[in-house]
């Protein structure tokens, strides 16, 4: 990719998700205004959860997929083949799973989950063709297909809203707008590069698909689930106007990365060329400037997010979310180490080092499950949201220094190999 395409996809991609944002936030504010606190926490409760649990269906396929486009283009309609069928069995399997589970343990919340677990399939199938996008330098095609997705979500909403109609509503809403976007994608799909063949999910299939992505995999549920065991925790050790109060927070939170995620969309591909080609001296040079453009965004967020944290939540929520101000500024302070985060896990992913940064993410969740155990019976959705913090900057401070470690290593052993490919040229010519 050519540095003015990259500035390009980049402009497009950040104006893209500030759109995303500002439709998010048109969507929320009307259903923390329609919905009761408790319906509103239930319906969060659902998201979390589901948008969890689906990782499974996916295994790291897509973002191995997006990994191998980057490198070879011409193979994008057969890998994106293999990577629809091997997940469609897996997407029934999650269904009846999350159906049982929530069944069992928390059934009051049954309807509502099993009609999100439907938009959690629909985003997530998704979720594949938008990365197959990005490894095709095809980012436009991503943008017009969330877009359509978001625009139909946002107005079923809003038609609720004048309906006065209540969470079941609103959850079909949800599914609607994931349906739209696949809609939307596999069309574009079918237009760009033709239809994929699907396969029959034989064994042989499943392991050419996943044999190579679990790590892959497990970097992204670590990543998720650091994000969001606070709010599944609060929904199982407290009521759910608590999961209300954090959530709201957290929602806010989760829409600062608008500003980081346009940089592991265009960049991730990049990084992993760089490195398919041994081409370490400009990934370390690139890994620089990712690492301060990214520190110096997340602690003006912060700052900001000190100052407007109580007009933001009265403008989005209303005053009745008026206690979400405070976890909303605790919340922010773990931003630069999320945006630190976020780049240092692609970088590892770039380069082949995922194991690595799998074990970072592992133990950082870990910290956050005990710590959460103990603060949150206390201390609530504040206790919660310092948790974040601490465990997410650990975590940051980490991965930079695996990231630095994994191109220096690299950087050595192509120097080694140069340095023995030149003597036994010499002693050749001797």
């Amino acid at each position: 990719m050519s540095a003015d395409k990259a500035r390009r996809d980049l402009v497009l991609s950040f104006g893209s998700h500030v759109l995303f944002k500002l439709l998010g936030f048109v969507t929320l504010a009307l259903l923390a205004r329609q919905l009761s606190q408790a319906d509103y926490g239930k319906l969060m409760f659902a998201l979390s959860l589901c948008l969890t649990a689906v990782l499974v269906t996916d295994l790291g396929a897509s973002t191995d997929l997006q990994r191998r486009v980057a490198a070879s283009p011409f193979a994008a309609r057969r890998r994106l083949g293999l990577v629809i069928s091997a997940r469609l069995p897996l997407l029934a399997v999650y269904y009846l799973i999350i159906l049982a589970w929530v069944g069992l343990t928390k059934a009051d919340a049954l309807l509502i989950v099993a009609v999100i677990a439907l938009h959690a399939i629909g985003k997530d199938l998704y979720r594949s063709y938008s990365l197959l996008f990005a490894g095709l330098q095809r980012i436009g095609l991503s943008i017009v297909a969330f877009t359509g997705g978001l625009l139909l979500l946002t107005a079923g909403v809003a038609l609720g809203a004048v309906l006065d109609q209540g969470v079941r509503w609103m959850a079909s809403c949800y599914v609607l707008g994931a349906a739209a976007m696949l809609m939307i994608a596999a069309a574009a799909t079918r237009a760009t590069i033709g239809r994929p063949r699907l396969l029959l999910p034989r064994p042989a299939v499943m392991k050419r698909v996943f044999g190579g992505s679990m790590f892959l995999f497990a970097l992204a549920v670590m990543s998720l689930v650091h994000f969001s065991a606070d709010t599944l925790m609060l929904g199982y050790m407290r009521p759910y106007n608590d999961v209300a109060t954090y959530e709201a927070a957290a929602k806010l939170l989760e829409a600062s990365q608008f500003l980081v995620r346009p940089l592991t969309l265009i960049l991730f591909p990049i990084c992993a060329q760089l490195a398919a080609r041994g081409n370490w001296v400009d990934l370390h040079r690139l890994l620089h400037r990712m690492f301060l453009v990214v520190t110096g965004v997340g602690l003006v967020a912060c700052a900001a997010m000190a100052l407007l944290a109580g007009v933001l939540v009265r403008i989005v929520y209303t005053k009745t979310y008026d206690d979400s101000a405070m976890v909303l500024r605790v919340l922010y302070l773990s931003v630069p180490g999320l945006y630190v985060a976020t780049v240092g896990a692609f970088l590892a992913a770039s380069v082949h080092r995922e194991k690595r940064a799998v074990a970072v993410m592992t133990a950082g969740v870990l910290l956050n499950v005990l710590a959460n155990a103990w603060a949150i019976p206390r201390y609530g959705p504040l206790g919660a949201a310092w948790v974040t913090v601490v465990t997410q900057t650990l975590v940051a401070v980490c991965l930079v220094f695996e990231a630095y470690r994994a191109v220096s290593e690299h950087r050595a052993l192509d120097a080694a190999a140069e340095r023995d490919l030149e003597r036994e040229v010499g002693a050749t010519h001797e």
